[in-house]
């Protein structure tokens, strides 16, 4: 059984700003509020809503997004005493490897270019994971990590987050599911003209889109997160596998971050 819980905060320029407090791990125990965040681009805050974000006290804002992102649509947050922490891509990473969906001429073909794009995820992104549970064993909450649409990149740090605190697996595939409520992504890029969410750019507006490569890009699919955390499983044995041998998480780093975490 699901605890889906009311969770979006409603900031006039946030999207898909979520509080990850309340769910349940398989123990009992549950996410204390207000300590861990996922949230997409951060550059359209209104001045009503800075009050209300730096009341939230973040420590840290994880940004997952590649450079050129971070460049177009900077993070903007009213707290001097927040820091900003990012990571550039990996030698053998260019810039269009983590969503190359531009060749797609449809929404079948985009649907396999996503997925496959999903399978790889967890070997690219996995120097920014790393850096997220280091941040969480140290104890550096309130934290927050983004991406550009808080979908994809956000959506798999998520998952191995809960996985690592005990969430069970419907939760976490149900949180992924949660963005198609949380926010309207279409909407967003349309109200915010600048916006790319990581999703289209200058070439590839989202008026001109294909409507079936628009809402497969658009869509946080269940399958799609399926697909990551089954390719881990696939190379390391399990997901747990994955988090210790490839994002370092030793059993000390899981009580620690289950500690700065979790509340009975």
């Amino acid at each position: 059984m699901t605890n889906i819980l009311p969770r979006v905060l409603p900031f006039e320029g946030g999207c898909n700003f979520r509080d990850l407090g309340g769910y349940r791990t398989d123990d009992g125990r549950q996410i204390r509020p207000g300590v861990l965040y996922r949230s997409g681009v951060m550059s359209y805050f209104s001045p009503a809503d800075e009050p209300h974000l730096s009341e939230l006290g973040l420590r840290i804002i994880c940004d997952l997004r590649r450079a050129d992102e971070r460049d177009k649509e900077p993070t903007r947050w009213p707290s001097e005493h927040t820091q900003i922490l990012f990571w550039d891509e990996e030698p053998h990473i260019d810039s269009q490897s983590e969503l190359s969906w531009n060749d797609s001429v449809d929404g079948e073909h985009a649907r396999t270019v996503i997925t496959s794009l999903y399978r790889a995820m967890p070997g690219w992104l996995n120097t920014r994971l790393r850096g997220i549970f280091e941040q969480l064993a140290g104890g550096n909450v309130p934290l927050l990590f983004h991406c550009a649409a808080g979908k994809d990149r956000t959506g798999l740090s998520a998952a191995l987050i809960l996985h690592t605190l005990g969430v069970p697996r419907e939760t976490i595939i149900a949180d992924y599911e949660f963005t198609n409520r949380a926010v309207d992504l279409g909407a967003f890029m349309l109200k915010h003209h600048r916006a790319a969410l990581g999703l289209t750019d200058g070439d590839h507006p989202l008026q001109t889109m294909d409507p079936g490569v628009r809402d497969v890009l658009m869509l946080a699919d269940p399958a799609y997160l399926v697909a990551a955390l089954d390719q881990a499983e696939q190379d390391f044995g399990s997901v747990d596998n994955y988090i210790r041998e490839m994002l370092g998480v030793d059993d000390a780093m899981k009580r620690d971050i289950r500690g700065a975490l979790l509340t009975d």
